[in-house]
């Protein structure tokens, strides 16, 4: 199995305690290698991954993101350029992988993964959970009301097909026609540019915050989303999740903060207390 991460430095030590949770989790998976694709990491923070690794016997390969041709449309000070290096992945990662599982930081692995390895991808470029989102804001970003719209923190790519899209076009077309629209950025342009080749995940692979704070009826109130998972699908998620998502949402705060209220904080409490970071100073 093959896993990828993004971030710059800033995030270095949020990824390694995820990755210190889905080597935790998964140690009976037999291959198991992590990619970062990272953004002037410091050599002391290459040092601390290298540790991490070979603590569980398991490979985390440091790539310099390189400079790439990113469409000017993405360059602005409300996004930042990172935000869309997995998009780039195909460029940037060995012609060898064929599948690959990209991580936000923010996740925390309390289960089996390996059963991604078995999902078949169907002519799909991406497969993801479903995020709750509104019918009227998914035709404003060009799809259709009942189109899947998947949460791009978790992500399972098909590496052969998205090598053979030309990602700077797509996105250049895609973001002249809904840059005024789009609120999620690379996760819009993501749903957007790989419309009708977008697949479904088990929503256990990516418990989002929203998921486990607000009801099942508060979420259709509050957001209305268009094919979404069921309430049976979302009750046994959360109920039993592999992949925990700590996504920003205005009820609570996160659990890398000192006043976190997040219901599921002490999972990341447990693997924190694991890593180098242990001791690190919470805002």
């Amino acid at each position: 199995m093959k896993v990828m991460y993004t971030c710059d430095n800033n995030y270095v030590w949020l990824m390694g305690i995820s990755v210190i949770s889905l080597f935790e989790n998964n140690k009976h998976v037999k291959e198991l290698k992590v990619y970062l694709l990272g953004e002037k990491i410091s050599k002391e923070n290459k040092i601390e991954l290298k540790k991490i690794g070979n603590k569980y016997n398991r490979e985390i390969e440091i790539i310099n993101v390189p400079k790439l041709n990113i469409p000017p449309s993405l360059v602005s000070t409300r996004w930042p350029t990172s935000a869309f290096t997995r998009l780039f992945s195909g460029v940037i990662l060995p012609n060898n992988i064929d599948r690959i599982l990209y991580l936000d930081c923010d996740t925390i692995i309390v289960g089996d993964i390996s059963g991604l390895e078995n999902v078949k991808f169907n002519g799909n470029i991406a497969m993801g959970v479903k995020d709750c989102i509104s019918g009227t804001y998914k035709e404003n970003i060009g799809l259709n009301k009942k189109s899947p719209y998947i949460n791009a923190g978790v992500i399972l790519f098909n590496m052969n097909a998205l090598r053979k899209v030309d990602i700077n076009i797509e996105i250049e077309n895609y973001m002249n026609k809904y840059r005024k629209f789009i609120n999620y950025a690379d996760q819009d342009i993501l749903n957007g540019i790989f419309k009708g080749k977008i697949g479904e995940l088990d929503p256990k692979y990516d418990v989002m915050t929203i998921d486990v704070v607000y009801s099942y009826e508060e979420i259709q109130q509050l957001r209305r989303p268009t094919n979404f998972c069921t309430k049976e699908e979302l009750y046994i998620a959360k109920n039993n999740p592999t992949i925990i998502h700590y996504t920003t949402n205005m009820r609570v705060v996160r659990p890398w903060f000192v006043n976190t209220d997040h219901p599921l904080a002490d999972e990341f409490g447990k693997y924190i207390k694991m890593s180098i970071w242990k001791d690190k100073e919470l805002k």
